[in-house]
């Protein structure tokens, strides 16, 4: 940044002295991308404020509405450029000579910014950091508008004026481009466009891969800031307990922040997981009246055994393919009104049969008895 506002006040300073207007112009793209770095380090700074009573969901829009500030202004200031390089072309008065020093200085910059490219990328690459591998492509696209400048002021100097205007021009539309790239992606963001398909199919993956995860739908995806958001419906085993399902949920939630960051270079943020224990569509889920409630069922289990103070805990529900599932877990010491159902299974075979006529829902009935502590 320092090298970068070091070599902008030098061309503003220089172009306006030796009438190198696309000397000036390429300042202004140097300056934007100061601006650009500047301002969002701070909005990165305030997105990374933490949630609260009014951003519940954090403050990382600020980056995407400073993005989208920033593009606009680029727009206007790179169509300017152009703008002011078309009048100078159409100008009936001859274009006032360009001077030697700015070839000078824009060959200068042309070294500089080549240099930053080598610099940037090899300190990238040490320090395994790739923003700076980033910056510095960013510094090799800035060294090719310097190029365009000096071919310009070079051209200007050997009898051909009208090509360094032409340069300016050139470099407004690259400005202005810029722009529209940063409008357009904080634009994406603001409609909640989804990741790449790529990596969409990576944080799948990446979710598949954890242990006691079946399968992932309902995958979706956005951006904000500079993080990525996931909502995905995790299926699991279809007799998991709530405490192990929101442990494979824990276990996805920190490998989408762990592991998949190390591996795609992408960082993500909140993560939503949805525990199915089955596909929200199962294929063999009837189309018909919907499966009773605990508070049925367990009344249900209560007539069936002749036992009203067979408590709510001692019975587990799996609602599997739009039916019931039933486990009975007897308690040890056994009540001596249950005392026939461990002792006879035709007792056993009774019960279910009366439970399985009364709710046809039900699909089968399981029978445990606790060990004696």
């Amino acid at each position: 940044m320092a090298t970068n506002a070091t070599l902008a006040v030098l061309q503003i300073a220089v172009g306006l002295l030796a009438n190198a207007f696309s000397l000036v112009a390429d300042a202004f793209h140097t300056l934007a991308d100061l601006t650009t770095d500047a301002l969002i380090a701070w909005a990165s700074r305030r997105a990374g404020a933490p949630p609260d009573a009014d951003h519940p969901y954090g403050h990382g829009r600020l980056e995407t509405l400073a993005s989208l500030s920033l593009g606009i202004v680029l727009v206007a200031v790179g169509g300017g450029f152009v703008w002011a390089a078309a009048n100078r072309l159409q100008a009936t008065e001859p274009l006032p000579p360009v001077t030697y020093p700015a070839l000078v200085v824009a060959l200068l910059v042309l070294a500089s910014k080549e240099g930053l490219y080598h610099w940037l990328k090899h300190r990238g690459k040490k320090l395994n950091a790739p923003v700076l591998v980033a910056a510095a492509w960013h510094a090799r696209s800035d060294a090719a508008s310097s190029f365009v400048v000096a071919v310009g002021i070079g051209a200007s100097l050997l009898g051909a004026p009208a090509l360094e205007p032409i340069a300016a021009a050139i470099v407004g539309f690259l400005i202005a481009s810029m722009g529209v790239r940063f409008a357009y992606r904080a634009l994406a963001e603001l409609v909640d466009t989804a990741l790449e398909p790529e990596q969409v199919s990576a944080i799948a993956e990446t979710i598949r891969a954890t242990p006691g995860v079946v399968d992932v739908h309902e995958l979706r995806t956005r951006r904000m800031g500079h993080q990525a958001l996931v909502d995905a419906h995790v299926q699991v085993a279809p007799r998991l307990t709530v405490s192990e399902g929101h442990r494979v949920a824990e276990k996805v939630i920190s490998r989408l922040k762990t592991r998949f960051h190390e591996e795609h270079e992408l960082t993500v943020g909140d993560v939503t997981i949805h525990i199915d224990h089955e596909p929200d569509q199962a294929p063999d889920a009837p189309a018909h009246a919907p499966v009773p409630e605990r508070a049925e069922l367990l009344a249900a289990v209560r007539h069936a055994l002749g036992f009203p103070a067979f408590a709510s805990e001692w019975l587990q529900i799996h609602y599997l393919g739009g039916r019931c599932e039933l486990d009975l877990l007897l308690p040890a010491p056994v009540p001596q009104a249950l005392r026939p159902f461990v002792e006879h299974p035709e007792r056993r075979a009774e019960a279910t049969a009366i439970l399985r006529q009364q709710m046809p829902c039900i699909k089968s009935v399981h029978w445990y008895l606790a060990l004696e502590p």
